[in-house]
């Protein structure tokens, strides 16, 4: 597993935590499961997934372009981040951005790294001054970057005071996906066939399944008559997580634990 995304899962887990009102005495980084935490003198193993649109007949609104947008959001994320390390290890003030790509976005390390410097380079062009706001488009007649600018459309940035509120983002836009049993239920059963190699951890075991709705490919939305009882999990607790709105179904009081054949 890559570092950044452990890194993110960590911060998922971390908010979804936070939300929850849980503070743990120590939260230790494993495999399987992703996490062990030491809450009310037990420990606990959390497994983290994230939940994905899938194409398929099944699917109210089958998206067969799922897996692409996935390596989309991967890559710009990716760039945007290469292209923040880069405008801060030039010990440039910081500011807040956020950046609006193309459909012509490269997928190799090569090109990525290359738009990545691009991004850092425009933006410390601008030279924000305290709470200065400065949009930057592409435009045909930028011949010397023509290359690269093809990739970025649109950035928009503003001169913040701390750190902290520095967040470089991907503008992203998508239809919305109902949420159904099906999905939750493909995420349970995949993850339950690993339940006995997570328990060499911990007895207790939770299953956080998180929906990041400011991506297109897990833009799902609750259903009012969401069929809750309809779910099954063998975990001591599973969630499901919107993070962006900060809603969590407990799916722990109705859930009927069922044995697993490993």
């Amino acid at each position: 597993m890559g570092s950044a995304k452990k890194r993110r899962e960590r911060f998922l887990l971390e908010r979804f935590l936070e939300h929850q009102g849980i503070s743990p005495t120590c939260i230790q980084e494993l495999e399987s499961p992703d996490f062990l935490i030491d809450i009310e003198e037990r420990s606990v193993g959390i497994e983290v997934t994230e939940l994905f649109i899938r194409s398929g007949k099944s699917e109210a609104h089958p998206r067969p372009e799922g897996p692409l947008l996935q390596a989309v959001e991967k890559t710009t994320d990716l760039i945007v981040s290469k292209a923040r390390e880069i405008y801060f290890d030039g010990g440039n003030p910081p500011v807040l951005s956020t950046i609006v790509f193309s459909n012509q976005i490269a997928f190799d390390k090569k090109k990525g790294d290359q738009i990545a410097r691009f991004i850092a380079n425009q933006i410390q062009s601008m030279n924000l001054q305290n709470s200065q706001v400065v949009d930057w488009r592409s435009r045909e007649e930028e011949v010397e970057e023509r290359l690269l600018s093809e990739s970025v459309v649109f950035i928009h940035t503003r001169r913040v005071h701390e750190l902290r509120f520095a967040r470089w983002t991907v503008a992203r836009a998508g239809l919305v996906a109902a949420l159904a049993p099906i999905h939750l239920r493909r995420v349970i059963d995949e993850k339950a066939s690993k339940i006995s190699a997570y328990k060499k951890h911990a007895e207790e075991i939770w299953l956080l399944i998180v929906a990041d709705r400011a991506r297109p490919s897990q833009n799902f939305l609750v259903p009012p008559d969401f069929p809750r009882d309809s779910i099954s999990s063998p975990f001591t607790k599973t969630f499901y997580y919107d993070y962006v709105h900060r809603g969590v179904i407990d799916l722990t009081n109705i859930v009927k634990t069922s044995a697993v054949i490993c």
